[in-house]
């Protein structure tokens, strides 16, 4: 028994009945006064005395000068109560004289603090908490001089309260496991830690678990004793290698699992891949297993490093509030993330949840093994998985064609938002829980992702492999910056351009938000172009400071080709360069800049070279890939909204759909009609619209099967994708095709006479089948919901459910959803946002959400970014001056927004830019669809 339990543990239990419920700490309350950065902290129980009273300086990060070596911690889960009990000894190292020691508690009741100097109990003056800085503070009698010295506290906890920190999860059949959720600041809700990146130990685990199930944790199981006192396993793990506390991971469940054995390579050793799913379940987990096991391989064999634990598990959760979370050596996954019926599931959800398993487990690696110093740098942990996820599926599903879906997955969408005033740089400071959390949003993912992309572009795929193994082997199991990270790659960099700066190159990117446009001119010299840059905004007349070092310029690679060449060597525009030349051949035809879209940024020509550039897509010609198609449709538009081209000019390239038949141009497409129907949804030219993309469409449309099965996973998306907008833009026949199909099914379904739908097809023609739906039809499929046990399909039926347009079946739904029992509480925002993508719906849930604003907070709490992120996605839509103000009264009245700070100005800023939409381009776009719906 450790120093922390020194015996009492087990007798705490039976003695206490499993302890009750009360908040046995020292000061029930404390209030603070601060004074030039420090604070006094008041007790204000009765039962202390006058003199309890401690000065010490606060700071939302805890102090350098206590370190910690190890946890030897121990929990034990009440499963049926919701409780759980636990202690933990920290050996830790203090560098400097102290009379305190701080360190991260939240949500738990401290019962006792002992603190330990070798065998020498040190007297522990109190110990107090402070609710908004979640720190325990321990202050000694006296001064303690530096050395080694043991933390020995014992606590309890609430498995109820929220799905993050240590919780209670709902089963199928209403039983409870517990899991654990800690990134990025949710460690301290399950035990007291120094809960910061930067402060790695080892750990030895203990959970207590019933004998029936299962205790997982992030290292192999190495003991399990019954105790026949308290008829519980007490199981123990083995010393675990140096992590954050984030990483660290705790399951207690009756799974079941399937293994499979990883091949090293000869790097490192082979060992075991398990998948733990609920038993009724384990047929769904062969697809993330086999995934798992090839990914697994692949970043083994890409890295040179060998994976450093002895074995590697994942489990799929039924309540997860993330996607998934990259515990090592204990994936856990939201079912939906993880779960996949050969049977049932589309392609789509397949590659969702590839897509998934391939950003965990690269993770294992680039985060785990080497991570960032602070949360600051959470790009080098998420944008670098989010690349690497692309990089191993290319290599492990190579007819997937992920890289090419890279751009309308990751790199578009952040375009967008990088294009607003409300981003931010990829290294921006944080240090609030609210703030961290927030900082996991679409620029540390998305555009992460699309710079080491651009970087990976012009430092060559072998060179940036190399890089990043040097940079794993250095650096591993310790702390880093994105300057380490660089300090790596620079001397392969090195090699094809001595005589630059990669650190330099890349700060003009990490550092400063935003990217910049290329403007092509066509230079004094016959075949000559200039190339010079300006910072992108979607709103050109927009005022910033002048506030990033590099002057919003920066240092930019360059590729281009022509009707007759391609030119895949780097030409540089430096930050300082007023512009740089580019040379085509006499008789080339176009220039198109930035092969395949690789570089970070867009680029606009003068309108003799987009003219060129659109007959070129007409003719189909080879020299442009899908991708650049893409490209040009995605610059082309943004463009046209911030005014640096015309309407026309975009609206003419899309009249070349007409022979695209590709997918990653369609996907675009899709987007840049659906960006255009949500400014024209309540004009007179909607309708028009509607007219000419199905004329766009009509032939790639002609070519597709509505009965095909067994298609490859391309085409079958091809052909979703194509069937989607078909019936979205009201083809008649489309329509009529994907309601009888519906009804079809929901008239027959669970007789002998059901008629099935492909499942590449479900999700479309559920949504599209009930968009019509009486009250009767949405009863049908509620009825149809409740007993349906596969998670893919509950994905789909759930957004059907808010398809309706009859306002009163969304009232109802939107009542129904709230009871956890009808919606689990991890699915109940998304539900929200896709009441109010529905037209019938944005009112009513805008309505909803501010007149319980505060319950959802209490749900929720501010710190959840999901929660903030409901409000740009509710509101993309307004596009007045009175919308505007309901929003801006709604801040007003709460405003604390928490992680959603930001997703309010993203809000605020997109709505201001919908108003101003009108006031520039609708007349234009009016009149080009209005000349040309008609074929």
């Amino acid at each position: 028994m450790t120093l922390c339990c020194r015996g009492l543990f087990i007798k705490q239990w039976l003695d206490n009945a499993l302890i009750p419920r009360r908040r046995n700490r020292l000061c029930d309350a404390i209030s603070t006064k601060t004074h030039r950065n420090r604070v006094q902290f008041y007790c204000e129980s009765k039962n202390i005395m006058a003199d309890m009273r401690i000065n010490v300086k606060l700071s939302e990060r805890l102090s350098p000068l206590v370190r910690p070596v190890n946890y030897k911690l121990e929990l034990r889960p009440n499963l049926d109560k919701g409780e759980f009990q636990g202690c933990v000894d920290i050996d830790v190292v203090i560098k400097q004289e102290r009379n305190y020691i701080n360190l991260h508690s939240n949500f738990l009741n401290i019962k006792e603090v002992k603190v330990y100097k070798g065998t020498d109990e040190v007297p522990v003056a109190k110990f107090l908490e402070t609710k908004q800085m979640e720190q325990l503070f321990i202050h000694f009698e006296s001064a303690q001089s530096a050395g080694n010295y043991k933390i020995s506290i014992h606590f309890d906890g609430d498995l109820t309260r929220n799905i993050v920190g240590f919780y209670s999860s709902r089963l199928h059949d209403s039983r409870t496991m517990v899991a654990s959720k800690f990134q990025p600041t949710y460690a301290r809700q399950a035990f007291p830690c120094f809960d910061e990146p930067d402060f790695k130990a080892t750990y030895d685990i203990t959970l207590w678990k019933p004998p029936t199930y299962t205790a997982l944790s992030n290292m192999n199981e190495i003991s399990t004793t019954y105790n026949e006192l308290v008829q519980m396993d007490k199981v123990t793990f083995a010393t675990s290698v140096p992590m954050s506390t984030y990483l660290v991971c705790f399951v207690v469940c009756d799974f079941d699992y399937k293994e499979t054995d990883i091949s090293s390579g000869g790097i490192g050793k082979n060992f075991k891949l398990r998948s733990y799913a609920q038993k009724q379940n384990l047929h769904k987990i062969d697809f993330a297993q086999d995934i798992g096991k090839r990914a697994t391989e692949f970043y083994i064999n890409y890295y040179e490093v060998p994976f450093p634990l002895p074995k590697l598990d994942m489990i799929a959760i039924p309540d997860y509030v993330s996607g998934a979370t990259e515990h090592w050596g204990l994936i856990t996954y939201r079912q939906t993330s993880f779960l996949v019926d050969q049977a049932t599931s589309s392609s789509a959800n397949k590659i969702n949840v590839a897509n998934t398993i391939a950003h965990e487990l690269a993770h294992m690696w680039f985060g785990n093994l080497v991570t960032m110093k602070w949360w600051d740098e959470v790009w080098l942990n998420e944008g670098f998985a989010s690349y690497m996820q692309a990089k191993a599926l290319d290599a492990i599903e190579p007819s997937w064609k992920v890289l090419d879906n890279f751009l309308t997955k990751v790199l578009h969408p952040v375009l967008g938002i990088d294009a607003k005033l409300s981003s931010h740089p990829i290294v921006q400071t944080v240090a609030t829980p609210d703030q961290i959390t927030s900082i996991f949003d679409t620029i540390s993912y998305n555009k992460g992702a699309s710079i080491l992309r651009m970087l990976e572009g012009f430092i060559g795929q072998e060179n940036f492999r190399h890089g990043v193994s040097d940079y794993l082997k250095k650096y591993e199991f310790g702390n880093t910056v994105t300057q380490e990270l660089l300090s790596s790659l620079e001397p392969y960099f090195k090699r094809d351009f001595p005589d630059l700066n990669l650190t330099y190159i890349m700060d003009t990117w990490t550092l400063q938000m935003g990217y910049p446009v290329l403007q092509v001119k066509r230079g004094d010299e016959a075949n000559t172009f200039a190339v010079s840059q300006s910072r992108f905004l979607i709103d050109p007349d927009a005022v910033y400071p002048n506030d990033s070092k590099f002057n919003y310029k920066w240092f930019v690679p360059i590729t281009y080709k022509t009707d007759t060449a391609t030119k895949n060597e780097i030409t540089w525009l430096a930050d300082t360069a007023q512009d740089v030349k580019l040379k085509i051949n006499p008789v080339d035809k176009w220039l198109k800049v930035n092969i395949n879209h690789v570089g970070y940024y867009r680029v606009n020509y003068d309108e003799a070279n987009w003219q060129a550039l659109i007959e070129a897509l007409k003719s189909k010609s080879k020299q442009l890939s899908g991708a650049d198609r893409s490209h040009l449709l995605d610059d082309v538009f943004a463009l046209a909204e911030a005014r640096a081209v015309s309407y026309n000019i975009a609206l003419d390239l899309t009249t070349y759909l007409l022979v695209e038949e590709e997918l990653t141009p369609w996907q675009t497409a899709q987007h840049v009609f659906a960006d255009i129907e949500g400014h024209l949804q309540y004009s007179l030219v909607h309708d028009h619209l509607m007219k000419y993309v199905q004329r766009i469409i009509r032939p790639i449309y002609a070519k597709q099967n509505w009965d095909a099965v067994n298609l490859p996973v391309i085409d079958s998306l091809l052909r979703t994708r194509i069937l989607s907008l078909a019936v979205h833009y009201q083809v008649p026949e489309a329509v009529e095709k994907a309601k009888s199909m519906f009804y079809r099914w929901l008239n027959t379904y669970g007789t002998p006479e059901e008629a099935p739908i492909h499942q590449d097809l479900r999700e479309m023609i559920y949504y599209n089948g009930m968009k019509s739906a009486s009250m009767a039809d949405w009863d049908k499929l509620w009825a149809i919901y409740k007993k349906e046990e596969d998670v893919q399909e509950l994905l789909k039926i759930r957004k059907a459910l808010s398809a309706p347009r009859d306002t009163a079946i969304l009232r109802k739904f939107l009542l129904m959803a709230w009871d956890e029992a009808n919606i689990r509480s991890q699915d109940y925002l998304t539900v929200v946002v896709n009441i109010s993508s529905n037209p019938s719906g944005t009112a009513l849930v805008w309505d909803d959400v501010r007149a319980n604003w505060p319950r959802l907070v209490r749900r929720f709490t501010l710190n959840s970014r999901y929660l903030g992120g409901i409000i740009p996605s509710i509101t993309s839509s307004f596009n007045t001056d009175l919308k505007l103000k309901e929003m801006e009264s709604f801040f007003g009245l709460y405003p604390e927004a928490g992680a959603g700070e930001t997703g309010r100005r993203q809000a605020l800023e997109s709505v201001k830019n919908n108003i101003r939409w009108s006031t520039y381009h609708l007349k234009q776009v009016t009149a080009w669809i209005d000349a040309n719906y008609q074929s």
